[in-house]
């Protein structure tokens, strides 16, 4: 027995909501197939493009030196 046909025989035992739901699901992997690679490329001016815009010149901060940065932002901030 086919996949198909083991559905065919799952489908006749469902209620009309159960139907509804495969048929729902099937017509969503149908559009999933039909999508190409270029439809989901991310636009251009989207955020994404921007990823490592903020990152410093050279070897990255440690955690002491971040913490007295943010410190000083703070203090100066307030005053």
């Amino acid at each position: 027995m086919t996949a198909a046909e083991k559905l065919y025989q799952l489908i006749q035992t469902f209620s009309e909501n159960q139907i509804n739901e495969v048929l729902h699901f099937a017509e969503f992997l149908h559009q999933k197939q039909l999508v190409t690679p270029q439809d989901q490329a991310i636009p251009p001016g989207t955020l994404t493009g921007l990823r490592g815009i903020a990152k410093r010149p050279g070897p990255d901060p440690s955690d002491d030196e971040l913490q007295a940065e943010y410190t000083d932002y703070l203090i100066q901030k307030y005053q």
